[in-house]
């Protein structure tokens, strides 16, 4: 519900925003980070079997040159 219409300079409504994000800052954080948490888990989820074996480190690439070998 709105408030009573009072004038105010606009330095003074931006100064009461930063000062409710300030205040509320650590509540979204912890509502982001479990937000994080669980679309993290759920995209595990989704990309290999449940009991699935992690896949093997892929072995370091040598190309030959005409001069020697490199990495």
């Amino acid at each position: 519900m709105p408030t009573k219409a009072t004038a105010s300079a606009p330095w003074q409504d931006l100064e009461k925003q930063a000062y409710h994000a300030y205040r509320e800052w650590h509540l979204w954080l912890v509502l982001r980070e479990r937000e994080l948490a669980e679309r993290g888990a759920a995209g595990r989820a989704d990309k290999r079997a449940p009991g699935a074996a992690p896949a093997a480190e892929k072995p370091e690439r040598k190309t030959t040159v005409p001069g020697g070998t490199t990495e």
